[in-house]
Parts: structure tokens; sequence; C-alpha cells
């Protein structure tokens, strides 16, 4: 099992390499390090924003691992994390939102309670209130309270002037062509 300060060190070493990430990712499953990566997200931690970029390599590549975690995760979302931490939260947002409420079955809709995807919803308005220089948070969070609109009926009227707003503020096409497609699903 890997030692907390031992993955702590890395993580404070660690650049914004997606290789280096992937590693970190990877052995802490394979170390079954989960919990110690999770509690190193934490606002309070000095590697927060590298151990949420870790976790979200842990999610992509072994998410049955992962999302045994899902508890302590989710709590992770109701943190004031910077928009860098923020990213790697709204991306696995973002998957597990789009699994969830897909016509397929998927494990992560026996997984995912109530409370859980409540914490998604603060993470997700939060990125939106906070985050504005951010894109890509912006977008997936957007994505993310879509979805999350379908099952919450409140959403969706604080979610659209939420968006006209952001699309009056921000001049990025990237923001701009996902919230508008967002804003044609909900209005049809």
């Amino acid at each position: 099992m890997i030692k907390k300060i031992d993955l702590e060190t890395e993580l404070n070493a660690l650049k914004a390499y997606k290789k280096e990430r992937v590693r970190i990712g990877t052995l802490v499953v394979k170390e079954n390090g989960i919990p110690e990566l999770i509690s190193l997200c934490a606002v309070d931690s000095k590697v927060s924003h590298q151990a949420c970029w870790c976790l979200e390599q842990s999610f992509l590549l072994f998410p049955d691992a992962t999302m045994k975690h899902i508890d302590a995760i989710a709590n992770l979302y109701n943190q004031e994390l910077n928009s860098s931490a923020m990213r790697s939260l709204s991306k696995i947002a973002s998957v597990i939102t789009k699994k969830y409420y897909s016509k397929r079955s998927h494990p992560f809709q026996k997984q995912l309670t109530k409370e859980h995807r409540e914490h998604f919803v603060t993470g997700c308005f939060y990125t939106l209130i906070t985050h504005t220089d951010c894109t890509a948070n912006m977008a997936m969070a957007t994505n993310s309270l879509y979805e999350l609109g379908k099952e919450f009926e409140w959403i969706y009227p604080e979610l659209v002037p939420t968006i006209e707003r952001l699309l009056t503020q921000t001049k990025t096409k990237g923001y701009r062509a996902s919230a508008a497609k967002v804003l044609d699903a909900i209005n049809t």
C-alpha cells in the first residue's frame, strides 16, 4: 500500500504532464491508495490540485476501482477547490452523470446515490459561479448540470439564466458552442 507521505512527495513534484498523472493515477489504484489520494484532494492539502489531476486519471483508467470510493469523491464537490482541481472533478462528474442518465444500463446507475448527485450539483454550480475564466470547467459543469436537471426539476430554471449570463461574459468559442447545445436541449 502506498504511504500518504510518499504520495504527497510524488504529487508535490508533479508537473502537468499527462504521462506523469497517468503513472501516479495507475500506481495509486494498483497499490490500493485511492483513499490516500482522495484525502490529498481536500482543499487544505498543499497538493490538492495535483491530487485531483491524478484522481481523474485513476477514474478514467480504472472506473470500477475508483467508484468504490464514490462517497469520499462526492464529498470533494462541497469544497471550494481551485480551478485546476475543479477541472478534474468536473471531468469526473461529466462522465458519471452522462452514464448515470443514459438510457443504456450502466453500473453507475446502481452506485450513485441521490446524495452523490446533489454533491455534483453543488460543485458544478460552484464552478459556473466562481471559475468563469476556465472554459473546460464551465463546459463540463454545464453538461453535468444538464444531465442532473433531468432529475432535479429546479436545475433548468437556475441553469438557463446562468448560461445566458455566462454567454454575455465569455468570448471563448468552446464554451459558447457547448452552452448553446445545452440551451437547445433544454428548450426542445
